[in-house]
């Protein structure tokens, strides 16, 4: 039986929030939400049997039986009774439609839908005059999210949505680890955010914060508000507790104020700024403490960074990157997201960038900064360096650089210089699928401007120097290499093999350079791949003469979906003519016949087992200078177990050989381990060490972490240079994770790659 009346309608779709987000950086829930029952609707929507061609804002109603009073205008329904209103519904087994007044009145067991939002109750009445549908003793859940809670009355007006006594979780249980609760909850549909009044935030039953009013998003934007508090305890900071503030200043702009108090230390604020456009992105980060009590200096300690990257035009781009801390302990004892507590220099440096078919060109500020009394490096300021090519895909091409260079000493305003230089090259190259020839024929040109130091640097007396000193030099290099291949079948499967032997000449003649000072030229590292450079050098202050014959070969095996399974490099550089050309001292110089030996492999065992190791092997002196091995599970990019070797020799007349473990494991659906240990064989000590603990199930999340390591107090280094004696610090960190109200729930791999030495992947000699 169908009954179509045009009363008043309900008025309102019932907005409910999708996911109680107090604050939030959007989070990806999908890990979670993986391993989480799926909570049943109150009803499921085949129950609906909508009336076809009703009128908008026209009432339906469809019943097993009817009753219509002409005198009081009330028709009564009862059996089976659905009521529908464009997408709003309602079931019951009794109710009434008062035809004059438009109201609405439904007892015993009732539901409501609106297709977003469903509604159990006692019972539903709606005031036609006050425009307003109650439901009393209602249990709600949102379609999509499953969210739900329930309300002693819930009230439907247009636009609004009042929730009296009511309850609210994300848990799928009925009994859920929490929920939040309320005197009274008030969601306005036009707007993003909703207000509670009298709210209780309860754990596992029990109350645990009261808070007389708050408001909170009710879409997926974001809203400002707190983050759930961390509480940690170390020796150096004593106890720590932090706990964020959320502000979203506009869609594309947010910023975070977090308060962290260190027993120890005092109160120190951090701050954040975020903005992201159509063009580039940008953030600023900030943290201060005015005092610190842990030392007998009332200085202030502080850190702030500005990182921004924009794209002006399909041309143009710029990006900047610059960070500072007030001493060279801070990173030691406060750490930073943007810093690791090993790093012994931080590197500013600011460019702008122009691109073309045939050209690039690019201006720079860069600036290090040297942690520990060490002799500062210059500062870049500005550079303007271009490259032009006219190659166009032909054998034979001709490319241009240049490069215009000011430095400045960072502690004495008089040492700076200014450097020239201009490099043509004459290039053929010749491609074919079995084998490749680079032939290349260079010609560079510098000048100096030096500003002579009025004081002595012992590692580079001012009487060596010139003001004006200058260098012309030609560089010849032919590379040749050798593409091979070969199938072959092992053990039922398919394979290939490639073979790429390979040699390479380099002819530079000598130039005396000790006239030229030395701003922004190091040793390069001589692993496999460095053995072909056409340099020694990083920058343009020395070019170090070579006549020599470079000899290497690499091979690979590939499965048949083409999987690199193994790889292995080796290779030597062999000299004609000692290398005179040195840095500052004559460490740098070549006084060999050939250099070391250098390997280099990986290997992929199966689907998830990997190894990987270099060496560089001195033939002379019988013994290995460094090496580098790294056995890895991995079940994928952020659950992995790593163990490593690593060994340099001769560094500052000391040796170095480490073990490490590193590790983050799922071990079941709702515990995750993470490790990181690193052990010094040399010191016989460990000089890092986390153990972390994390229980994750759909409605919160535990994680507690423990940690061992080597205070690198550099200003105690600085009055004590003798003290080799190192002191450690043990701490433990306890953060407790709520899901569903705009925590982070953060893979504990994030923790260890924040460790004195974070994780390597691939396991470099040069970390």
């Amino acid at each position: 039986m169908h009954y179509i009346t045009n009363g008043a309608c309900l008025g309102i779709s019932l907005a409910l929030l999708a996911s109680f987000s107090g604050t939030a950086h959007a989070q990806d829930n999908t890990e979670f939400l993986q391993q989480c029952p799926v909570r049943a609707p109150l009803f499921t929507m085949a129950a609906l049997d909508p009336i076809e061609n009703l009128a908008a804002g026209a009432i339906g109603v469809r019943a097993d039986a009817a009753n219509i009073d002409s005198a009081t205008s009330i028709a009564s329904f009862t059996g089976n009774v659905q009521v529908q209103l464009d997408k709003q519904f309602l079931l019951t087994e009794q109710a009434t439609v008062n035809q004059d007044s438009g109201n609405i009145n439904a007892s015993g067991a009732t539901s409501f839908t609106d297709g977003y939002v469903q509604v159990a109750s006692e019972n539903f009445r709606l005031n036609s005059g006050e425009n307003r549908a109650y439901l009393a003793g209602a249990s709600y859940q949102l379609q999509d999210t499953g969210a739900h809670g329930t309300a002693e009355l819930l009230s439907i007006a247009p636009e609004q949505v009042l929730l009296a006594g009511s309850t609210f979780t994300t848990c799928p249980t009925e009994q859920p680890a929490w929920q939040l609760s309320a005197d009274e909850i008030i969601i306005n549909e036009d707007e993003a955010w909703g207000e509670a009044w009298h709210a209780k935030f309860e754990l596992f039953g029990v109350p645990v914060l009261y808070v007389p009013y708050m408001n909170f998003p009710i879409t997926d934007e974001r809203k400002s508000g707190f983050l759930f508090p961390t509480v940690r305890s170390s020796q150096k900071n004593g106890f720590e507790f932090e706990i964020p503030y959320y502000i979203n200043i506009a869609p594309n702009q947010d910023a975070t104020l977090t308060p962290r108090y260190m027993a120890e230390r005092g109160l120190q604020l951090q701050g954040e700024y975020r903005i992201l456009t159509d063009s580039g992105s940008g953030q600023a980060n900030v943290a201060y403490l005015n005092e610190d009590d842990s030392l007998e200096s009332d200085d202030a300690r502080y850190l702030w960074r500005v990182e921004h990257q924009q794209n002006w035009s399909p041309n143009w781009r710029s990006y900047i990157n610059a960070l500072d801390i007030s001493d060279d302990d801070y990173l030691n004892d406060f750490g930073s997201d943007f810093a690791g507590r090993a790093d012994a220099q931080l590197y500013r440096h600011a460019r702008v960038d122009y691109y073309s078919e045939h050209a690039r060109v690019m201006l720079r500020a860069e600036d290090f900064e040297i942690l520990g009394d060490y002799r500062p490096p210059y500062r870049t300021a500005p550079q303007l360096a271009s490259w032009l090519n006219w190659q166009d895909n032909q054998p034979l091409g001709l490319s241009l650089f240049s490069e215009f260079t000011q430095f400045r000493n960072q502690e004495d305003s008089n040492d700076q210089a200014t450097r020239f230089h201009i490099e043509p090259t004459l290039q053929y190259t010749l491609e074919q699928p079995s084998y490749d020839v680079l032939s290349e024929l260079r010609y560079s040109y510098t000048y100096y401007d030096q500003t002579l130091r009025t004081s002595t640097d012992p590692m580079q007396p001012v009487s060596e120097l010139s003001e004006n000193p200058s260098r012309s030099l030609p560089q010849f290099r032919l590379r040749g290499r050798v593409n091979l291949e070969r199938n072959f079948a092992w053990q039922g499967q398919n394979y290939q093999q490639i073979l790429q032997p390979q040699i390479q000449y380099l002819y530079v003649p000598y130039r005396d350079q000790s006239d030229i000072g030395i701003y922004d030229s190091t040793l390069m590292q001589d692993d496999y791949q460095g053995l072909f450079r056409a340099r020694r050098f990083s920058g343009l202050d020395r070019i170090a003469d070579a006549n020599q014959v470079t000899v290497g070969a690499s091979t690979s095996v590939f499965s048949e979906n083409a999987r690199e399974l193994l790889r292995f490099s080796a290779g030597q550089i062999y000299y004609f003519d000692e290398s005179q050309v040195s840095l500052f001292d004559g460490a740098s110089q070549i006084a060999d016949d050939r250099s070391d030996l250098a390997f280099d492999t990986r290997f992929r065992f199966g689907e998830r087992w990997f190894f990987n190791g270099a060496m560089q092997y001195d033939m002379e002196q019988n013994n290995t200078r460094k090496s580098q091995t790294a056995i890895e599970y991995r079940v994928d990019e952020r659950n992995l177990i790593q163990f490593s070797h690593r060994q340099v020799t001769n560094i500052l007349d000391d040796d170095i050989e480490q073990l490490g473990l590193q590790a983050v494991y799922q071990v079941q659906a709702n515990w995750q381990i993470a490790s990181n240990w690193y052990y010094d064989l040399e010191q016989k000590r460990t000089n890092d060490a986390l153990l972390a603990l994390q229980y994750n199930d759909c409605c919160w999340a535990i994680r507690v972490s423990a940690y061992r390591r080597i205070n690198r107090n550099l200003e105690s280094l600085n009055t004590d240079p003798m003290n080799r004696d190192p002191e450690f610090d043990n701490g433990i960190s306890v953060q407790f994770i709520i899901k569903g109200l705009g925590s982070d729930n953060g893979n504990l791999f994030d923790l260890i790659e924040q460790s004195l030495f974070g994780y390597r992947h691939p396991f470099y000699l040069s970390n």
